[in-house]
């Protein structure tokens, strides 16, 4: 039970901690942040990053209390009811430290070659992804936050294939910009969420691929079970299966003890409609969910949910997060 001096307190510290990113928004600091990151993470050796940023993670769990007691309710339902608390806590850290070495990789996007990608990401599954395309309709190609997706789209264009990413603008503008340019210089083509309705349909009718993440918890999304509790999940993927005929497939990277990446791509999702269309979407997205479900199970540490899952926790200090984190 969570009293409510304790609510005060979390929300005393979700705005601090909004209160300084907005400040260090506006003046810029973040972008010059990531720009001063980006620069160390490409001329340390990729070890010593590492070591540096999971440092910088275990000082943010510590810190940011309002937040790991947010993510480490998330942990505790994919964990299940048997799992204690050092467990919880333990895989906590882990992704936070896994969420940073991505951010490492991140940085260090505009400077992988082809090789390099090669060398690293062991993907398997491309015969999946082909048959999806061999029907004309186009792919969508569901992600999650889990491993690294960024890396995913880099080799999906490496490839050869037409990847178009939905991708939501934030501020600081010079930041978002400098976000998408990394990927672009990538292969990947990306549509601004803002305006992004005629460009996905162009991209599926022209039998490309669109990348959507689907785990971000969407307070009018479709109600669907997840991990034992009811989600609200973006209905936009099974909107548009649905409604273009584009086959649907979900992949990811995975990350290794050595930190190289095993990637699968899954089978296009075989789906019958109904004809009842609000009921398709719910039954579809829920055969997508079950399919994420399995995955993060596998390696709950590789799914970075730092914000409220479900809608129904009662902890003062997810509901506080909820609205800004």
């Amino acid at each position: 039970m969570v009293t409510t001096k304790q609510a005060d307190s979390n929300g005393k510290d979700k705005l601090w901690w909004r209160s300084t990113i907005d400040v260090a928004n506006r003046l810029n600091l973040t972008y010059w942040i990531i720009q001063s990151l980006g620069f160390l993470a490409r001329i340390l050796p990729l070890r010593t990053s590492y070591g540096i940023t999971i440092g910088l993670s275990y000082v943010i769990y510590i810190v940011w209390p309002a937040l790991r007691k947010c993510v480490e309710e998330n942990m505790r339902q994919v964990l299940g009811a048997d799992a204690d608390h050092d467990t919880v806590s333990r895989m906590t850290r882990g992704a936070y430290r896994n969420y940073f070495k991505y951010l490492v990789d991140f940085l260090r996007f505009p400077h992988l070659t082809g090789e390099e990608l090669e060398r690293v990401i062991d993907a398997t599954g491309w015969e999946n992804l082909d048959r999806a395309l061999a029907d004309g309709k186009g792919v969508i190609f569901v992600g999650f936050h889990f491993g690294n997706w960024d890396l995913a789209g880099a080799m999906l264009a490496l490839r050869g294939y037409p990847l178009n990413v939905v991708a939501e603008s934030f501020e600081p503008q010079k930041l978002n910009a400098l976000i998408q340019r990394y990927r672009v210089e990538k292969g990947m083509k990306i549509i601004p969420l803002e305006h992004a309705a005629r460009k996905v349909l162009r991209a599926l009718r022209q039998n490309e691929i669109l990348g959507l993440l689907i785990d971000r918890p969407e307070p009018g999304g479709v109600p669907v079970e997840f991990c034992g509790r009811t989600a609200n999940i973006p209905a936009g993927a099974a909107t548009l299966a649905l409604k273009t005929g584009a086959r649907l497939v979900l992949g990811y990277l995975v990350r290794l003890p050595d930190n190289t990446f095993r990637g699968l791509i899954s089978p296009y999702l075989d789906f019958e409609p109904t004809g009842d269309f609000g009921q398709d979407v719910q039954a579809m997205t829920q055969n997508i969910m079950q399919l994420v479900e399995e995955c993060i199970k596998q390696y709950p540490d590789q799914w970075y949910m730092f914000r409220q899952m479900w809608p129904e926790s009662s902890p003062a200090h997810c509901s506080v997060l909820l609205s800004g984190a």
